[in-house]
């Protein structure tokens, strides 16, 4: 089977790991897009397009059949293991990109978007900070987990803000692939002005990938004022 031989492509995808907190996942994707995913506690099918969602209605029975799945996938890992010799997981590092949701105005609300991807086994661990403390957690939400057509994984993680002048905003990956986080940072300038713009290719996005004691500089576009 070659995915380049298809016009289209549906997916059925059931997750589960072992040793890791959580119920797993079962999803139906068409061309790499989720169409909905099953609640793994309700079995709920919850539509990845909530807009769409009075135009067609999910087979009840989809319910059933994610539980079946999942516990199904819990019941063969120990097997699989055995069969394969308890290969070890292929390991991929995570990429990662900050950027914000909307065009960024001081004083104005605003989400950060941290979109990480390409990374395997799907456990990473992001955290968030402002100015070098943590962020409050209630203003951080993330993503279920989304397979890659090379079943590699990708999620995104959301940061509730308020720009302000001069804030320096990092998002913090780690991986088992990685001997030390993966940083991406997002700053204003203090040459914007209260109420002032900032487009996209305004935008002051400072990417570093820090491995170990040494900084590699990996993009930097710095924020200039819009006339």
């Amino acid at each position: 089977f070659k995915e380049k031989m298809c016009k289209h492509l549906l997916r059925f995808i059931t997750f589960c790991q072992r040793n890791v907190s959580g119920e797993g996942q079962d999803d139906i994707e068409f061309d790499g897009d989720e169409l909905l995913y099953l609640d793994p506690v309700t079995y709920q099918a919850v539509q990845r397009l909530p807009e769409f969602a009075k135009q067609w209605t999910p087979d009840p029975r989809l319910a059933e059949d994610a539980y079946v799945d999942l516990g199904t996938c819990h019941y063969n890992i120990p097997i699989a293991m055995k069969r394969d010799n308890n290969t070890p997981d292929a390991i991929a590092s995570p990429t990662s990109l900050i950027y914000s949701k909307q065009e960024m105005e001081l004083g104005v609300p605003n989400t950060l978007i941290c979109f990480v991807s390409d990374f395997h086994p799907p456990e990473v661990r992001i955290t968030w900070t402002r100015n070098g403390q943590p962020v409050d957690q209630s203003d951080v939400s993330q993503t279920q987990y989304y397979s890659n057509s090379d079943f590699s994984f990708r999620l995104s993680s959301y940061l509730d803000f308020t720009p302000q002048q001069g804030d320096i905003y990092s998002c913090s990956v780690g991986h088992i692939s990685l001997r030390a986080p993966l940083n991406r940072f997002w700053g204003t300038s203090v040459n914007i002005t209260e109420g002032q713009r900032v487009t996209a290719p305004a935008l002051s996005c400072f990417i570093r990938a820090i491995i170990g004691s040494k900084r590699h500089f990996a993009q930097s576009c710095m924020l200039t004022q819009q006339r």
